[in-house]
C-alpha cells in the first residue's frame, strides 16, 4: 500500500480484469459476453446511467504500473476525459489510475444485476407482460388483457361511421364506453373484434386502433363473398390499417360453400405467412365446422388458431354436446391452437360466477395448458349479463375456496397468452422485447 492506494504490477501489458470486463460488456453493448482489458477511465456513453454513478463513486482505488517507454512524462486520461501527466518511478515503471476498488465491485454488481434482467427478458414474454408494475410495497399488479371485445359507433358517431343495413346495435358500444370500463375494472389493454354491426367497413375499428395504439390491437373480419375483398383486402387491413389478427365467421361464406373453399384457403394461408392468427366463430354449434378447422390445422400449420367462447361448447349433458366437447379437447393436438376463455354467458347454464363451467376450464387446462388459453369478456355484450368488472371474476384463483388455478397459470390466461401470440401488435405497448430477442416460437 501506497498513500492508501494498492499497487499491482502488471507487466508488460495492461491488466486484464476478466470478470468485470464481461459483465461491463454485456451491460454496454448487449451482446455476448468479451474479455477485454478495462481502461483506467470508461466513457460516459458506454455506461448504464446506474452503472455510471457507481463509476463516480471515489474511494480507495486500484491502479496498476507498466513500463515507461520514449518519455517520462506521460498523460492519461482522468474520470472526467481530461488528460493529467503521469510521472515515471525510480524503478522506470509508470502508475496509472483505474477503476475504484469499491466502484469496481459495485459495478461488477450491478452489471451482473443489469445481465440477468437482460436474460430472463429473453425467457418468457411473461417478463413484461403478465406481471407488469408493482403496486405498493411487496405488492404486484397482474397485467390484464381482454383477448375478445367489439366496439361500434355510438348514435353521434354514426353520422361518420354508419352501421350495415339492418345491423344497427341496441347497446352502447363506443369506444369511450369501453376505456370508461376498463379503467374501472383496472384491465390494461384489449383485442378489439370487428363487430357485424359494421360487417366489412373497418373505418371504426381502424380509427380507434389509431387513436389508442397503446391499448388495443385489432382483429379485421374475413370478406369470403363472391366478388369481395378476400385476400387482397384482408393484407391491406393488417400492412395498412395495423389489424393483428382475422375473424372466419362461417355464416358470411356463400350459401353451400364451407370455409375450406378455395378463397378461404388463400385467406388463411395469407394470415399464417403475415403472423396474425385466425379466430374461428362457430356460434351454430363446434360440431358443424370442426371438420373444417382441422383441414385448415393439417395443411396449414403455420397459422396461428384462436378458438371463440370456448368453441360455444356448453356443459354437455347430452351425447351430442359431449361429443363437441371432446373435439375441441382433441384439438389440442394442434400446437397452433389456443382457446378464449370468454364469453362465459354464452356457454354456461347458470349465472354469475358459472360455477357449471369450472370443470371445462379443469380439462382445457389438462389438455392446452395456460399459455393457450386467454380470457376474454365479449365486451358490450357482458356488461347487460355480469358486469364487466365482474367478467375475469369468473376464473377461480389461489385466494378462493374452490381454487384450481395456480397464480402463474392466471398470469398467462389473464394476459401473459394474448401478449405472446399478438406479440408484434403489442410491442407498441412497450410490454415485449424485439422479435430478434423473442424468436419466432409463437406464431410457428
Amino acid at each position: 500500500m501506497v498513500d492508501g492506494r494498492m499497487q499491482l504490477m502488471a507487466h508488460p501489458t495492461t491488466l486484464s480484469l476478466s470478470l468485470s470486463s464481461h459483465f461491463c460488456a454485456v451491460a454496454s453493448s448487449g451482446g455476448a459476453p468479451r474479455h477485454r482489458p478495462l481502461p483506467s477511465a470508461l466513457p460516459n456513453s458506454l455506461l448504464n446511467p446506474h452503472l455510471h454513478h457507481l463509476w463516480q463513486y471515489s474511494g480507495c482505488s486500484l491502479s496498476f504500473r507498466r513500463p515507461a517507454t520514449r518519455a517520462t512524462t506521460s498523460h492519461s486520461a482522468s474520470r472526467d476525459g481530461a488528460h493529467s501527466p503521469v510521472r515515471a518511478s525510480k524503478s522506470g515503471y509508470s502508475t496509472r489510475r483505474v477503476l475504484p476498488i469499491r466502484a469496481l465491485l459495485a459495478l461488477s454488481a450491478a452489471a451482473a444485476v443489469v445481465f440477468l434482467r437482460k436474460r430472463r427478458s429473453l425467457q418468457t414474454p411473461k417478463v413484461r407482460g403478465s406481471v407488469a408494475v408493482s403496486q405498493g410495497e411487496g405488492m404486484e399488479k397482474m397485467t390484464r388483457i381482454d383477448a375478445h371485445l367489439h366496439v361500434w359507433a355510438s348514435p353521434e358517431e354514426a353520422k361518420m361511421f354508419p352501421f350495415f343495413p339492418g345491423q344497427e346495435p341496441t347497446l352502447p358500444g363506443s369506444a369511450n364506453f369501453l376505456l370508461k370500463n376498463m379503467a374501472e375494472a383496472g384491465v390494461d389493454g384489449a383485442v378489439i373484434v370487428q363487430p357485424i354491426n359494421h360487417k366489412f367497413d373497418h373505418s371504426y375499428v381502424s380509427s380507434v386502433l389509431k387513436m389508442y395504439p397503446e391499448k388495443f390491437v385489432g382483429m379485421c373480419l374475413a370478406d369470403p363473398t363472391e366478388g369481395g375483398g378476400g385476400v387482397k383486402e384482408l393484407e391491406r387491413l393488417i400492412v395498412k390499417e395495423n389489424f393483428s389478427g382475422v375473424r372466419f365467421n362461417p355464416y358470411l361464406w356463400p350459401s353451400g360453400q364451407k370455409m375450406t373453399n378455395e378463397v378461404g384457403k388463400a385467406m388463411f394461408a395469407k394470415a399464417g405467412e403475415l403472423r396474425v392468427p385466425v379466430g374461428f366463430m362457430c356460434f351454430k354449434g363446434l360440431m358443424l365446422h370442426v371438420d373444417e378447422i382441422e383441414e385448415l390445422c393439417r395443411e396449414f400449420p403455420r397459422t396461428t388458431v384462436l378458438m371463440d367462447h370456448l368453441g360455444f361448447c356448453k356443459p354437455p349433458l347430452t351425447e351430442e354436446e359431449a361429443e363437441a366437447w371432446n373435439r375441441l379437447l382433441n384439438l389440442s393436438k394442434y400446437s397452433q391452437v389456443y382457446v378464449k376463455l370468454s364469453a362465459f354467458f354464452r356457454v354456461s347454464r347458470e349465472p354469475f360466477p358459472y360455477n357449471d363451467t369450472w370443470p371445462l376450464l379443469k380439462q382445457l387446462l389438462e389438455s392446452y395448458g395456460a399459455e393457450r388459453l386467454m380470457w376474454g369478456s365479449d365486451f358490450p355484450f357482458v356488461v347487460a349479463e355480469c358486469g364487466y368488472i365482474n367478467s375475469w371474476q369468473v376464473l377461480p384463483t389461489e385466494n378462493s375456496t374452490d381454487a384450481f388455478l395456480t397464480d402463474e397459470q392466471l398470469e398467462w390466461i389473464m394476459g401473459g397468452t394474448a401478449l405472446s401470440v399478438f406479440q408484434d401488435g403489442w410491442r407498441k405497448f412497450g410490454m415485449l422485447p424485439d422479435s430478434s430477442d423473442l424468436g419466432d416460437e409463437v406464431l410457428t
